[in-house]
């Protein structure tokens, strides 16, 4: 395999999340989330059932544009070698770990519109917290891991707030910044 079929791999997987994505949201914008069927989606998106589950594990997972989250192997290999604090290591274990939806706008006006989706999003939440923390607790003792895991994830719902653009990269300064805000706020 060369480095061209790898990238164009990737962008091919990349065009049918984003095409699943763009049929899950507008179905289950129009129709609520009850009115809309996995192979409705499929269809719209032009993808089979196991098409559509190899991207996203619901539905709503798909609306939203919200992959099952996972730890990357080498993210969990870095973080655990990295000798920064804690709380700064779990910045950048989690930008490399949970996705943001590139479209947060749209996403939060479909949460606004279809409350039924809410449950979903903290769904996505939690999976990504649980996730996170099983590594950060290889690294830390319990109490100290869910703690600043506690911290970091309060960071990405901030930043998912404020933030509707940049990359990855951009994702960890930008959790060290609501991090130490929140520091901040909490001393001052």
């Amino acid at each position: 395999m060369t480095i061209t079929d790898s990238g164009l791999r990737e962008r091919k997987k990349q065009q049918t999340r984003t095409a699943i994505h763009q049929a899950a949201l507008d179905l289950v914008t129009d129709r609520g989330l009850a009115g809309v069927t996995v192979e409705e989606i499929c269809a719209a998106a032009g993808v089979s059932p196991r098409t559509f589950f190899n991207y996203f594990p619901s539905k709503g997972h798909a609306a939203l544009g919200l992959p099952a989250t996972a730890v990357d192997a080498s993210a969990r290999d870095a973080f655990l070698a990295a000798r920064g604090s804690l709380v700064s290591d779990l910045c950048d274990l989690v930008a490399r770990t949970v996705d943001l939806p590139a479209d947060r706008t749209r996403m939060k006006a479909l949460v606004q519109a279809r409350p039924e989706m809410v449950p979903t999003m903290l769904q996505a939440m939690a999976q990504a917290r649980l996730a996170v923390a099983e590594v950060a607790a290889e690294r830390a003792d319990a109490d100290s891991a869910r703690t600043a895991v506690t911290l970091v994830m309060a960071a990405v719902i901030e930043a998912a707030h404020r933030f509707t653009d940049g990359s990855r990269d951009d994702l960890a300064e930008r959790l060290r910044s609501v991090v130490a805000e929140m520091g901040r706020l909490a001393t001052g």
